[in-house]
């Protein structure tokens, strides 16, 4: 009969040094106590692919993962690629101003306001090349119907070469108009910022 880890180990530990056995059979002993799992795979099922933890699991993780503009499912890809690119427009100016090549000179803003515009015009090409090579025209929304509990849904729009179209024209909006308006903020209206 095969001998299991344990075994191989506790045959192991009858060493003649006395010591080392008694510190490796009660680490083993304590190893073999029963113990809680608490990271489980989803819903009981191994085949999903997903593990539940107690964070991914946690009510307050639930509540912000579903409010983020990809899983509002409510609202149109449109609106939720405007919603996106709002947020890196006007978020990325910052890192652009004060880590360009320009940072040390008078047009540090305007040279960090155009290099986030231009990367919003790469990203929007970038997305556009992933819509159609993912997406066919006419085709049916790729988006599950499903949820993982087995309830029915609509499937979501954005997994259709429309709803990609619009998501990306949307975001190219939004990320243009999220640069002009931290420009303003910053450099027009010249208000008194800690850091600038």
């Amino acid at each position: 009969m095969p001998y299991d880890h344990i075994q191989l180990a506790k045959k192991a530990c009858t060493m003649p040094n006395a010591q080392e056995s008694r510190v490796i059979h009660a680490a083993l002993d304590h190893n073999s106590q029963p113990t809680y799992k608490v990271i489980q795979p989803i819903n009981g099922d191994p085949f999903i692919g997903s593990l539940e933890t107690p964070v991914t699991s946690s009510p307050l993780i639930g509540w912000y993962l579903s409010n983020l503009p990809a899983y509002r499912t409510e609202l149109s890809p449109l609106l939720r690629g405007i919603e996106v690119g709002l947020a890196h427009g006007f978020l990325l100016v910052g890192p652009f101003v004060k880590t360009g090549p320009l940072r040390n000179t008078p047009v540090a803003g305007g040279a960090g306001s155009l290099a986030t515009a231009g990367l919003v015009v790469i990203l929007s090409i970038c997305m556009t090349m992933y819509g159609f090579a993912s997406f066919k025209e006419g085709e049916p929304s790729t988006a599950p119907s499903l949820t993982l509990t087995g309830r029915k849904k609509e499937p979501d729009q954005l997994q259709t070469a429309d709803g990609w179209a619009s998501f990306t024209g949307g975001f190219f909006f939004g990320g243009i108009s999220g640069v002009i308006w931290a420009h303003f903020l910053l450099y027009v209206l010249n208000l008194p910022y800690y850091f600038k």
